[in-house]
């Protein structure tokens, strides 16, 4: 299943001498930008016009069209916080112990800082590191970006709906304590966090930050991964997604494209700022999201394009609801997909969706497998190309490592794609490369409930991907489905997953696939799930004389 070519040699572009304002660089600078819950059909560069003609993202276009566009690239994971430690770390989260679900807001644990991430690595090699935006790979001090390879962070420490803001206070905060807290390095530096102005500040921090270091001769490493355009918390729908008050006159309150477009925007400084400094042409750009739209949420979220999962659709049982986050199913006769959410002292309704049509976020449906990806590098990345070979966000850490000449201290999974990026005529082109998905949700395993256990569901060979298990997002009520003989996509051609193939015209296809799947499985050394354990005392708090506020406003009034 490979087409043989010359083997080219890495390329070592690390070798080269890149010149720029006046002085010399040994070393590429390195942008990951990482959206949040972003769906491939919700950038203009990646969508169908007949499908999308809300989302505006000029300045994502431009960076497209002046790289590759990688449309098929993988998310390592189900879920958020899974997705962020394989990007840093190049391991499927099994291996880190990130799983079975997300590190809540109140997470005894985090990445262990046992795990080398990239910024440690890039650190040996002299860089600069810096975060800005979401971290949710722990929020107690140890676990912190500073403390796993970063010099500075400015950001949040987990998801938008971690905590209330001023004129939208979450549901569960019943005593009004639990605020969104902004962090400066290992400081709360403002509780809760203005939405406001968020965005400005976020790109401000990150023009600064590369300002500084090209005054420096100093090669940097800026991970940006975007609080955007992650929803806030429930029960609050009508005013679910936030933005600046430069982007939605009803500040911090908006509109899902809102909240796009201040993600667009602040990409557009940031590479304004690589522009102004004259080194874009020492600067790779990764653009990519940690997985796709949590399609329960509806308005609040984005589109699954193309990834219908129509199959599913049309087998998964139709009483089966999914609700928006933390509402429950109450259906009644003429509400079939009736949720509710029960205040203290108000009942919170809203109609759901399907099952069957939640296939995004938490599933491991080609809605929340594949993102929209792109890598800039003008003089070494032809611009407008595209491709279609497998990469996955495991690839992150191994390509850069590659591209620094640095040697991993651990066995990756994730692969060298710079051969890839690079267009080289003379790189080995595979389709035999296999990558597996792992999720939770099961009925039964040794995990606490919803969780049961952490298992593949699925695994993709080149352009064949198996199904072993089927079920929909999260931890709705449809019970998972198991395939024996596994149900079988071309996922490229068929990226609905509407149409499965004839088993029997794959035997040997799915030999493969499933002895693969038993020797990765076999080469796992499990150890806790990080993720489950939490305690009420690890909420982050500014101070618990002012309820965890830095500062007043309207708080408590705001919920209605």
């Amino acid at each position: 299943m490979k087409r043989t070519m010359n083997h080219h040699p890495t390329l070592l572009p690390f070798l080269l001498l890149f010149v720029s304002a006046g002085f010399a660089y040994s070393l590429p600078n390195i942008i990951v930008f990482f959206a949040d819950n972003l769906g491939y059909n919700d950038i203009g560069a990646f969508s169908s016009t007949c499908t999308n003609t809300d989302t505006k993202t000029p300045n994502i276009d431009k960076l497209a069209s002046e790289g590759i566009k990688l449309k098929n690239w993988n998310s390592a994971a189900a879920l958020c916080s899974a997705s962020r430690a394989a990007l840093l770390t190049g391991k499927y989260p099994v291996r880190t112990g990130v799983f079975p679900g997300v590190f809540k807001t109140d997470a005894e644990n985090g990445l262990s800082p046992d795990e080398i991430t990239i910024a440690e690595y890039l650190k040996e090699k002299g860089y600069a590191t810096s975060i800005i935006g979401k971290w949710h790979l722990g929020q107690r001090e140890e676990y912190l970006p500073t403390n796993q390879g970063f010099d500075e962070w400015y950001g949040i420490p987990y998801h938008m709906s971690g905590g209330s803001i001023d004129s939208h206070l979450c549901g569960y905060d019943i005593d009004g304590t639990i605020w969104l807290p902004l962090f400066e390095g290992t400081h709360i530096i403002e509780q809760p966090v203005d939405l406001t102005n968020l965005a400005q500040r976020y790109a401000s921090r990150g023009r600064e930050f590369i300002r500084k270091n090209i005054e420096q001769n100093k090669p940097f490493f800026l991970y940006f991964p975007f609080s955007h355009v992650h929803q806030l918390c429930s029960p609050q729908l009508s005013t679910c997604q936030w933005a600046s008050s430069q982007f939605s006159k009803n500040s911090p309150n908006a509109s899902f494209y809102d909240a796009v477009e201040e993600m667009d925007w602040i990409t557009g400084e940031i590479i304004r700022q690589l522009d102004e400094s004259n080194v874009a042409n020492q600067t790779l750009v990764l653009f990519t999201s940690d997985n796709g739209p949590w399609l329960a949420e509806q308005s609040c979220s984005g589109s699954k394009g193309p990834f219908t999962g129509k199959w599913f659709l049309d087998h998964a049982p139709s009483d089966c609801t999914a609700c928006p986050h933390d509402y429950d199913p109450s259906p009644t006769l003429d509400r079939p997909h009736r949720c509710i959410f029960q205040g203290e002292d108000k009942l919170w309704e809203i109609d759901g969706v399907s099952c069957g049509e939640d296939v995004g976020l938490g599933s491991c449906w080609e809605a929340n497998v594949i993102m929209p990806g792109i890598a800039r590098w003008p003089g070494h990345i032809p611009s407008g190309t595209e491709t279609y070979e497998m990469v996955s966000t495991l690839d992150v850490m191994p390509t850069i490592l590659t591209l620094t000449d640095n040697t991993p201290r651990d066995v990756l999974d994730g692969m060298n794609i710079l051969p890839i990026l690079y267009q080289d005529s003379d790189r080995v082109v595979s389709d035999d490369r296999i990558l597996f998905f792992w999720r939770d949700g099961f009925q039964e395993g040794p995990l606490p409930s919803p969780y049961g256990r952490y298992d593949v569901v699925a695994a993709k060979l080149g352009r064949i991907k198996a199904w072993i298990y089927t079920k929909s997002s999260h931890y709705n009520l449809d019970k998972e489905v198991y395939h024996d003989p596994p149900l079988l996509f071309d996922v490229l051609s068929d990226p609905a997953e509407a149409y499965p193939l004839d088993p029997a015209d794959y035997s040997d296809v799915i030999e493969e696939i499933l002895w693969k799947i038993k020797e990765h499985k076999d080469s796992i050394t499990w150890g806790n799930p990080l993720t489950i354990s939490r305690d009420p005392m690890y909420l982050p708090c500014y101070n618990r004389k002012t309820n965890c506020r830095s500062h007043f406003g309207s708080g408590l009034d705001a919920i209605e």
